[in-house]
């Protein structure tokens, strides 16, 4: 654990592009005192440029009140972490556009490690993170040690899965394959292993600093008995149900915690299980009572599968 915490905090302390570090300085100054850290993931951070792209973007913050000043989307954020938002940042006379998720440090640090059977954070948080801002380096160090949590804990939850003996690349495929399933998001089949060709490297020093070298032949052996295979393969079944549910209930939240929040619904639910909803007049007026309606009209109509 000692040497992937290393590697981690090396990924951590990469230095940005300067449209992803004018972001963050909007967002510090966005949801004000109550931030804690800003960390950068996803596509913009692995190809390193937002254009043509969205900045991805966790918020930790130590209060949801003073962070979001409205109680309303507070009680949600604290009930079913993250919020998630939409930012149009100005930036050298264009638009910088960001989808910011904001979690409080408890929740981020709890939902990234072992303890946590929902696999959405360890996931997203075993793939390459910068801590691009953090209000001190005790917060630093806890954000970081998260982020190496998620990384095990992923590794940890996937090789049960694995034949007797795999790659490294074996090992990220069918990790990445497993969490899109886990999720309302119709990936291609193809797409796990296009996220860990285009960083093969990064994945083997990962999975090298957990597991140490492999074999001669570029193998590791699964140690795990047929019985802990089993209750892994169970527990992945739970994880795929308990997954789309909670990925269709943050996307009914998302009708009434910000403005214009029930088109955002609606497109993400078309867009990530296909299923398409016509709002009524009188629903949008209802943003509350249409939230819930989304959930089990989208449950009847297969986009929960």
């Amino acid at each position: 654990m000692i040497n992937l915490l290393s590697a981690i905090e090396a990924e951590a302390d990469a230095s940005v592009f300067p449209a992803a570090s004018a972001a963050c300085e909007y967002l510090k100054q966005e949801y004000g005192d109550a931030t804690a850290a800003v960390v950068f993931y996803g596509s913009c951070l692995r190809q390193k440029t937002d254009i043509g792209l969205m900045l991805d973007f966790y918020v930790l913050v130590d209060s949801y009140t003073n962070a979001l000043l409205h109680r309303l989307s507070a009680f949600f954020a604290f009930l079913l972490p993250p919020n998630v938002y939409y930012h149009e940042i100005p930036f050298e006379g264009r638009i910088v556009r960001a989808k910011v998720a904001v979690i409080s440090v408890g929740q981020f640090l709890h939902g990234t490690g072992p303890e946590t059977f929902a696999s959405s954070l360890w996931a997203r948080f075993a793939q390459p993170a910068a801590v691009i801002y953090s209000r001190s380096p005790e917060v630093r160090r806890r954000v970081v040690n998260a982020l190496a949590n998620a990384t095990a804990t992923m590794m940890e939850r996937i090789i049960p899965l694995l034949p007797d003996t795999f790659s490294e690349r074996d090992l990220w495929v069918r990790a990445f394959s497993e969490t899109y399933r886990a999720e309302l998001r119709p990936e291609r089949n193809s797409k796990s292993a296009e996220l860990v060709d285009g960083d093969l490297l990064r994945y083997t020093a990962i999975t090298e600093a957990f597991l140490g070298a492999h074999d001669a032949g570029g193998k590791y052996q699964n140690s795990y008995t047929s019985q802990q295979r089993a209750r892994a393969q169970w527990a992945w079944r739970l994880r795929r149900i308990q997954g789309k549910i909670l990925n269709a209930l943050r996307l009914v939240k998302a009708a009434f915690t910000f403005s214009g929040g029930l088109d955002y619904a609606v497109w993400k639910i078309e867009r990530h299980s296909g299923v398409k909803i016509e709002l009524t007049e009188a629903e949008r007026k209802r943003p509350l009572l249409t939230g819930v309606k989304l959930f089990f009209r989208t449950l009847k109509q297969g986009g929960l599968r």
